[in-house]
This record gives C-alpha cells, sequence and structure tokens, in this order.
C-alpha cells in the first residue's frame, strides 16, 4: 500500500530529525487579546475542568471575533486549543477541520513556537483518523521547525505525538525511545508536569504492547505518586482512570497479580471519584465509578459491582454521555447474567444496544488503532444479547412465544453483521445505500439457512426451515473451536494429502450433523450459510461425513446476513455481460496465462459482446463502458486480494488497483437503470490466511459493491483450475438453474477427477449473497 511504505520511509527521517536535539527555553509572553480575550479565558476555565463542549463553544465565538491578519498568533492559539477540545469530545472531524481552515494564516507565521505546535496538533489528528501520510508530511515539517526552536516543550510535544504515531504502527521501540527523549527534555520544568504525565502513561501502553509486564508493575506506585502531586483538575483524574485502566489490562496478563497492583487501581479510581465530585464532573464521576465496578465485578463482588455500576449509569445519562452510557449498561447485563437473573440481564442488554446503535461510528473515530475496538467494545454487546435470548427461548414452552424469541435472537445477530460490515467498509450509510432490507421467518421450499453463532463455551445455531427457525447449542468451547478451524484452513491450503479430513468430519459432526434430520425431514437441497467469527474462514462445502463432502449433498452459499441479501431470484433473460481480466504480469504479481482462454471461452458462452483485457484494462475503459451500456454481469479475471481493511483490499488493473470504493462507484453507474448488475465474479481473488476481518471483506463484498450477489474464491487457486471452473459455471448457469446449483456442479466434477478431487482447487469457489 502506497500509504504504508511513504510512512515507513518517512518515519526514520522524521526520528532523524527530532531526536537528539539539545534546546534551551527562551520562552515568550503571550500575547493579549482584547475584545475576545473573555472568551478565550472563559475556554480555559471550562477546559480544566473537563467541559469540553462549552470550551469548544467560547473559543468558537473568540474565533469569530479575533482578526487572522493582525491577531495572528493568538488565532492560531486559540484554533489549536479549539481542535484539542473537539478531539476531546470525540469531534475529530470537526477538529481537522478547524485546523485546515487556519492553514493560510499559519503559513504566514514565522512564530516557531506556535509553527510547531500548530503541526503537531494537526499530524496528531491526522494520524488519529487514520491519514498516514498526512501525518508524516506534518510532523515532518513540525520537526524542521524545531530544528531552530529553543523551546524544549514544544519540541517535547511534537516528540510524543510521533511517538503515538509510531506506537499505532506497532514499532514500539522506536515510540518508547521517542518518549524517553521527550521525558529528557522536560525533566527538570515544573510547569511541564502535566506533559510529563501523558508521556509516562503513553510509554506505560507501550511497555505493555512490548510486554514488559513485570517492569511496568514496578513502575506502576511511582506513576500513581506522580499523578497525585498534580493539582486538582480534570486532567489529573483522567489520568487517574487511565492508570487504573492500565493496571486492569496488566491484571489479566499475569497469572497471579500483585493485591498492591490491585490497591494502586482502587487509590487512582477513589482519587478520580473525589475529583469528580469536587469538580461537579458527571464524566468523572461515572468513569471512577464505573471502572470500580469493574474492578469488583473482576473479584465476583457482584452486588457492590451493581451499586457502583448503577451509578455510573445515572451519572452517564445525567451528563449525556452515550459513549460511556451504553458501557455501564452492558457492565450492569454481565453481572445480572451472572447472578442467573436472565429477564434483567436481557433488559440491561437492550438498553446497551439501544444506546449503542446510533453512535457506533463515534466509537471508531480518533482511535489510533481501531482494530480491537469492535470485537473488544461492540460485538460482545450484541452477542450476549442474543446469547440471552437463546437462553430464555429455552425456558419457553409455547412454540409460537419460542419462535418469535428465536427469531429476535438473530434479528440481534443481524445487527451485529450490520455494523461489522459498516466498521470494515469505515461506512456507515453502505447498509442504508443499497435498497430495503429483508426478513426472513420461513424458507423456500428445499431451502434452509444456518446461522452459527460461536459463543464462548458453545455454538448456538439457528436453522431456519419452510415450516419456521430451530435453535440447536453444541457444547464446543471457542478456544477449541478456533484452534480446530485456524489448522483445518492451513490443511486446506496445503499441497494434496488427506491430513484435512480429520478436521473437516470433526467440523462437520459439530455443525452439520445434529441437522441432518431437520435437512432431511425438509428435503433440503440448498443450504445458505451466515457464518460468523472464525468460521468464515473455511468452505462450509468441505465438511466432510466421512463418505461425502457438504457440497454433494447440498448446494451451498453464503450470506453476510439475511437481512443484507437481495432473494429475488437471478433475472437470467437478456444477460449482458462485461467480461475483463489481466492475464499480464502486473505491479509484482504473476501473470495469469489462462485468463485469455478464460475470457475468450466465457463471452462464447454468455454471447458476450465486449471484452476489456490487459492494457485495455484500465479504471478509466471499465467507468466508460458503465456509462455507455447497461450491463448485468460483471466478470472480472484478475488478481484480488481481500486484506484486513478496506485499503488493503483491491482487483488489480493494468495500471493502477480498483479498491473497493473504485468498485462500488463503477457498479453504482448502473443504479438507476433498467438493467443493474446482478452478479460480480471475481475469479482470482485471496484473503490473508487466519484473518477473519479479511474473510468479512470478501464475504460482504456484494453488499459493498450494490449487487446482488458474487462468486469469489477464499483463497487463490491454480490458474487452469480456476479457468476449468469458472467456465463451468456459466455453462451450469446458462441451463437455468440457480447459481448455488450451478457452482454445485461444477465443484462435484472436479471432485470426480482425480487430479482435481482435493478441496485446494474447487473449494474457494463460493457463492455469496443472493444464491438463486
Amino acid at each position: 500500500m502506497k500509504i504504508r511504505k511513504n510512512f515507513v520511509l518517512k518515519k526514520r527521517l522524521i526520528i532523524m530529525l527530532v531526536t537528539g536535539l539539545l534546546l534551551t527555553c527562551t520562552g515568550m509572553e503571550a500575547l493579549a487579546a482584547i475584545t475576545p480575550d473573555q472568551f478565550i479565558e472563559k475556554g480555559k476555565e471550562f477546559y480544566h475542568k473537563g467541559d469540553f463542549e462549552h470550551a469548544a463553544s467560547q473559543w468558537d465565538q473568540a474565533i469569530s471575533l479575533l482578526d487572522a491578519d493582525n491577531d495572528a498568533g493568538i488565532y492560531l492559539d486559540t484554533i489549536v486549543h479549539l481542535a484539542n477540545a473537539y478531539q476531546s469530545i470525540g469531534y475529530h472531524d470537526r477538529a481537522l477541520a478547524a485546523l485546515n481552515r487556519a492553514l493560510p494564516v499559519f503559513e504566514k507565521s514565522k512564530d516557531r513556537r506556535r509553527n510547531i505546535i500548530f503541526l503537531s496538533t494537526l499530524g496528531d489528528i491526522n494520524f488519529c483518523l487514520g491519514n498516514m501520510e498526512d501525518a508524516v508530511k506534518y510532523l515532518l515539517k513540525g520537526a524542521e521547525e524545531a530544528k531552530e526552536a529553543k523551546d524544549p516543550r514544544a519540541v517535547a510535544t511534537i516528540l510524543n505525538n510521533v511517538g503515538n504515531g509510531l506506537a499505532a504502527d506497532h514499532d514500539y521501540d522506536t515510540a518508547a525511545g521517542l518518549y524517553e527523549e521527550c521525558l529528557e527534555l522536560i525533566a527538570d520544568s515544573e510547569k511541564d508536569a502535566d506533559l510529563k504525565i501523558t508521556v509516562l502513561l503513553n510509554l506505560a501502553r507501550v511497555e505493555f504492547q512490548k510486554e514488559q509486564y513485570q517492569q511496568l508493575s514496578d513502575i506502576a506506585p511511582y506513576l500513581l505518586d506522580e499523578i497525585a502531586a498534580l493539582p486538582d483538575s480534570f486532567h489529573k483524574a483522567s489520568n487517574m482512570i487511565t492508570l487504573s485502566r492500565l493496571i486492569w489490562k496488566l491484571r489479566e496478563k499475569i497469572d497471579q497479580p500483585d493485591k498492591e497492583l490491585t490497591y494502586i487501581a482502587y487509590l487512582a479510581l477513589e482519587e478520580a471519584k473525589l475529583i469528580g465530585g469536587e469538580l461537579d464532573d458527571p464524566r468523572i464521576i461515572s468513569d471512577a465509578n464505573g471502572y470500580m465496578g469493574q474492578l469488583y465485578e473482576s473479584e465476583g463482588r457482584y452486588q457492590d459491582a451493581m451499586r457502583l455500576t448503577r451509578r455510573a449509569i445515572f451519572f452517564a445519562q445525567q451528563g449525556k454521555f452515550p459513549k460511556i452510557l451504553y458501557f455501564w449498561q452492558w457492565q450492569l447485563a454481565r453481572l445480572f447474567r451472572a447472578e442467573g437473573d436472565i429477564e434483567n440481564a436481557i433488559n440491561a442488554y437492550k438498553e446497551a444496544v439501544s444506546t449503542l446503535t446510533p453512535i457506533r461510528q463515534m466509537l471508531f473515530r480518533g482511535f489510533r488503532s481501531r482494530e480491537d475496538v469492535f470485537n473488544e467494545k461492540v460485538k460482545p454487546v450484541y452477542a450476549g444479547l442474543a446469547e440471552m435470548l437463546l437462553k430464555q427461548s429455552e425456558t419457553i414452552q409455547d412454540n409460537a412465544s419460542r419462535q418469535k424469541k428465536l427469531i429476535e435472537a438473530r434479528d440481534t445477530m443481524e445487527l451485529l453483521k450490520t455494523a461489522e460490515l459498516e466498521d470494515f467498509f469505515a461506512d456507515e450509510c453502505l447498509i442504508a445505500l443499497k435498497g430495503q432490507e429483508t426478513s426472513l421467518e420461513r424458507t423456500p421450499p428445499h431451502t434452509a439457512v444456518l446461522y452459527p453463532i460461536p459463543l464462548s463455551d458453545s455454538i448456538a445455531m439457528l436453522l431456519t426451515l419452510p415450516d419456521g427457525i430451530k435453535y440447536i447449542s453444541v457444547p464446543v468451547g471457542s478456544e477449541e473451536l478456533a484452534k480446530t478451524i485456524t489448522q483445518y484452513r492451513e490443511l486446506l491450503q496445503t499441497r494434496p494429502n488427506n491430513r484435512f479430513l480429520h478436521d473437516a468430519q470433526q467440523v462437520y459432526d459439530w455443525v452439520i450433523r445434529p441437522l441432518e434430520a431437520d435437512l432431511t425431514a425438509h428435503e433440503v437441497d440448498t443450504l445458505v450459510v451466515a457464518p460468523d467469527g472464525v468460521l468464515r474462514l473455511v468452505p462450509f462445502s468441505t465438511f466432510h461425513d466421512g463418505e461425502h463432502f457438504l457440497v454433494e449433498k447440498y448446494a451451498i452459499g453464503i450470506i453476510p446476513a439475511i437481512s443484507l441479501t437481495d432473494m429475488k431470484p437471478f433475472e437470467k433473460k437478456d444477460i449482458n455481460i462485461l467480461i475483463s481480466g489481466l492475464s499480464e504480469g502486473r505491479q509484482g504479481f504473476s501473470p495469469l496465462p489462462s485468463v485469455e482462454a478464460e475470457l475468450r471461452d466465457i463471452k462464447k458462452i454468455m454471447n458476450g459482446q465486449v471484452m476489456i483485457k490487459n492494457k485495455d484494462y484500465t479504471i478509466d475503459n471499465l467507468t466508460q463502458e458503465f456509462k455507455n451500456n447497461p450491463y448485468s454481469i460483471l466478470h472480472v479475471a484478475t488478481h484480488g486480494v481481500f486484506g484486513g481493511t478496506p485499503e488493503q483490499s483491491f482487483l488489480l488493473a493494468y495500471e493502477d488497483k480498483l479498491t473497493m470504493n473504485h468498485l462500488e462507484n463503477l457498479i453504482g453507474l448502473s443504479r438507476y437503470r433498467k438493467q443493474k448488475v446482478e452478479l460480480l465474479t471475481l475469479s482470482a481473488c485471496q484473503t490473508a490466511l487466519g484473518n477473519e476481518r479479511a474473510a468479512l471483506g470478501l464475504a460482504g463484498v456484494a453488499v459493498k459493491a450494490g449487487v446482488k450477489g458474487a462468486i469469489a474464491t477464499l483463497w487463490f487457486v491454480d490458474d487452469e483450475a480456476t479457468s476449468l471452473a469458472i467456465r463451468e459455471f456459466y455453462r451450469q448457469l446458462q441451463t437455468g438453474i440457480t447459481k448455488a446449483k450451478a457452482m454445485q456442479n461444477v465443484q462435484k466434477k472436479l471432485i470426480a477427477q482425480r487430479r482435481y478431487w482435493h478441496p485446494l482447487y474447487w473449494a474457494p469457489f463460493l457463492v455469496i449473497g443472493n444464491w438463486m
């Protein structure tokens, strides 16, 4: 990825520029403002108390009154204050917009100290938003200014922000070095005690990531003393809470955590509670009570934990802080669950989901590392509610009431799957733009929809059949499932041998065998699966009953979620296909020699009129073709990569890479035509081995692209086998059968050939989305 390469190449240059600078402080008196002075000072008072909303309002008014030309220094200071306030609230885009508006003023400024602070703030916010190239650019400029400046705090600030960026990029050793350099610069400055604490906590986080647990445990008392020495303020209380959270994480990593360590966490939270009370700050009071409740939860003191958690909820509601409110509602749900109170647990989970759903995207803006935020802070809330609803269904005798409860559990998982795709593609409007959602209480004849949900101690399976929905629980722990599936995927991609069969039969026994009687009774011939978590990593077609692969018994389709699948049958009349591909090796990718024959044969089979290949296979040519002509199928025979993020996911074009956003825009050109693109075929894509997010991105490609369905591969297949499979798929499709059955016939045909019997060759082909 270009941005990634630029960052790696430049970060060493940043370090060379900012490390080892020997600076002395010259100091500068603040310029006095006249009319806006009252707003500026009032904003500082609010900010000191942690009231960032009112601080931002005061500074915004001050900026509107300032003359940017005559009061350039104060103007830049106030813009930085405003950006920091916005960032503290979570309005990172607003912070960036404010700084960008001030760029013309900054560019005229000759004040190196202010320039360093402005550039450091701008670089840090870009880091937070994932704009790595811009972050590097502004921090490089700041480093150049720092060479000439004589203000240790300004240099230390930019060192800290560069360290944050490197830590986000997992370069922990270099980040630690910069934090230590920063501490040396401000070691003797009492007025920089607040910055010193910030850097110490950042250094502690890095030591945690480096697994220096004992060292971190040893310095925890020192950190507590350093923070305690600060004057009481919002930031002191916030630092106390940060220290307690770090200790909480540390306790989870140590087999037998020192009691003193837990005591330090309690002391930090108790001090934060006192300061919060003195400041009458509901955010601090809520956090201090909530996290102390979490400590009690870990010790099994559930009643004390409930009392504190309810206080946390009260103050979060009072202060209107939904980002922490849902967190405490979720904590209360866990406490009710631990006490065996399913009814109240469900109510608390529902409140948490209700609070969380409208603010989900806010949780990710500003996280320097967002990879684990979803799995740690979002997914467990929805999954916890679904699990409680399933447990409640076990106690319901009336079939109609039980069916309603099971559908409610499945609908909760549907919300989760929607959230996962919006998170992966970083697009909160992703689902809204794709049309009406689908619901399903019963399936069409001979069709079943399977919803396997991996839980901590079992796999919960929701099977929707023509006469309703059934729930089956299989006792297998999440660790055992993950270990088996990971090994299974590796063996599936290992050059032909039979070692995969043991795992194939084990997973069959877990996931399919408990359903066999119902599938047989309903004469099911098509099984549609909405896999979750680790189960996305393997093709269900490869599960083996001891005699046959699953695909030999059922046509199989994969959907991201029922509500995200357009179930209207594929219109097979008047098919117009755009055939495209790349057989030449380009941009470091190997040639695909069989693509030439593949494209030629598909054109003949499908009576195609237009074929774009090799040097003509460019993004501009594809765009022009879609602008001018309607197509119902887009066939792309080129290297495709699905990584853990949208930026790492693309289709190779001759001159560039076709990103998922490009693909969405391209197919979107047909959105308002009578004939829309219904099927996207990607015949040579692959996902990173063991990467659940990459598999999630592949499963969501049809939704992102705005098509009913897609044909894609979970891993890169032998070039010749790919071409054989894809050609046969189109031949089968022309007979009028469903896409799932067409692919089933392809895979059965390959299995029947000794050369291609191994799943390595036929299993990665997936029918995604609409299977009809």
